[in-house]
């Protein structure tokens, strides 16, 4: 069977070029057979596993995938972005195409098309940027029409991905929800580019935030900043993963190169604080906090980040003032409504506290609000039994923030016998330091 200038011999179970035979390894050779044998039609992923693999069998298929087709297209002399012999169709499978001519720049609609998905993708960035439920929000309308402009364009699938990652980091959306359509679109991204780092950075903050697996997250993100060193998200992003397994001062210099990164960014910017938050070195946190609050007084994260270091100095009532004006600006977020009961509590305001706490937890009747944000409030009041009922739920549910259970806002529970009991209870929830700290 000729496939372009090479010679496919399917009873020989060999691939030639010039009559000389190419050297290609097992699984990519019988992904294309596969291909062959359908030519021209859709093969999708299920059938590649069964072909390959056997239906019965667990791999890690996605990855197992993409890693065969990268090196079927690295043999075959192709190219992802302008393909002669595999077409990628994103979230569906493969098809093999008859050798075409390679193409030249894109004209007249197609241009059109390439250059609205491009324009349309960095608008749903800027929104993504803002930190806020409406932004992340009106990102996912821009990231999708940035697909329905050119779905061959890999960027805006990643965006969707991590406006997923986000909704599910701050509560505004349930984990389960959101983190399954996160790595299906990253996933899709990476069946077009298999380079991307951005969708490495992605499927390694799901390992993070909702497999709890420390070790395949790193995995991705080294992966990542492999691909392109000067991904600002990806080094932020590590340094959160860093920060969660201990590794202090690793995680201060991953948020101090994201930072020089992206300098004018409230995440990168203020992450360093966060991280610093995280090692407890809270006189350097207070200061980059600080810093991040005078150019993004606007940005509520960046009252957030300040809020928990000036409860760690115990200057409750500063840490209230830092979170009253995020209330409105986030639609009464639980994030921030929880941590401001907590605060008020903190600072004597106990009827204010109450009156939020009761306020989140009539809307969790019709909406979702996560209950790490409950037991927040609730630890504030010193409500024990309801921080430990929400933090069960919690765990049940694959709430990301319970990678913070080792910062210093949560000491207090660690001397606690419901601890014990809820770290028995979730076995694959492990956090270096998270017994050994004391208040």
């Amino acid at each position: 069977m000729k496939i372009g200038e090479l010679e496919l011999d399917i009873e020989g179970y060999q691939l030639r070029r010039s009559g000389q035979p190419l050297r290609i390894e097992r699984i990519p050779m019988e992904l294309l057979l596969l291909l062959a044998g359908s030519r021209g039609k859709l093969v999708t992923r299920e059938q590649v596993v069964s072909y390959i693999w056997g239906a019965s069998h667990y791999i890690d298929s996605e990855s197992a995938i993409n890693t065969a087709i990268r090196k079927l297209r690295k043999v075959l002399g192709d190219d992802v972005k302008n393909p002669r012999f595999i077409e990628t169709l994103p979230a569906k499978g493969y098809r093999l195409i008859a050798e075409k001519p390679e193409k030249a720049e894109p004209t007249g609609k197609d241009a059109q098309d390439s250059n609205e998905a491009h324009k349309l993708y960095l608008r749903g960035r800027h929104h993504w940027n803002k930190k806020t439920g409406d932004g992340y929000a009106r990102a996912l309308e821009f990231f999708q029409r940035s697909i329905d402009a050119d779905a061959a364009y890999p960027a805006p699938y990643v965006g969707l991905s991590l406006c997923y990652i986000m909704l599910g980091i701050h509560g505004l959306r349930s984990a389960i929800e959101v983190y399954p359509r996160a790595r299906a679109a990253a996933l899709a991204a990476l069946e077009i580019d298999p380079e991307m780092s951005e969708a490495y950075v992605a499927l390694a903050d799901i390992s993070k935030g909702y497999d709890w697996d420390w070790a395949a997250a790193e995995t991705h993100y080294r992966k990542a900043l492999e691909f392109n060193p000067d991904d600002s998200v990806g080094h932020q992003w590590y340094a959160g993963l860093l920060s969660t397994v201990a590794r202090h001062e690793e995680a201060v210099t991953e948020a101090e190169i994201a930072r020089s990164l992206d300098p004018i960014s409230v995440g990168t910017s203020g992450f360093v604080g966060w991280t610093l938050y995280r090692a407890r070195r809270y006189a350097d946190a207070q200061r980059e906090a600080q810093e991040t609050m005078e150019f993004s007084r606007g940005a509520p994260i960046a009252h957030w980040f300040l809020a928990h270091v000036y409860l760690e100095l115990g200057d409750h009532d500063a840490a209230v003032t830092a979170l009253l004006p995020t209330i409105e600006v986030t639609n009464e977020s639980g994030m921030y409504v929880g941590l401001l009961a907590y605060a008020q509590a903190r600072a004597g305001k106990r009827s204010d506290a109450e009156n939020l706490l009761q306020a989140l937890e009539k809307r969790a009747r019709n909406a979702y609000i996560s209950p790490f944000d409950l037991a927040t409030a609730h630890l504030g009041l010193g409500d024990f039994s309801s921080v430990f009922d929400c933090l069960h739920q919690a765990y049940a549910g694959r709430v990301m923030r319970l990678t913070e259970l080792n910062i210093a806002l949560f000491d207090e529970l660690r001397l606690r016998p419901e601890f014990a009991s809820l770290l028995s209870a979730a076995p694959a929830f492990v956090l270096p330091e998270i017994n050994a700290l004391q208040p």
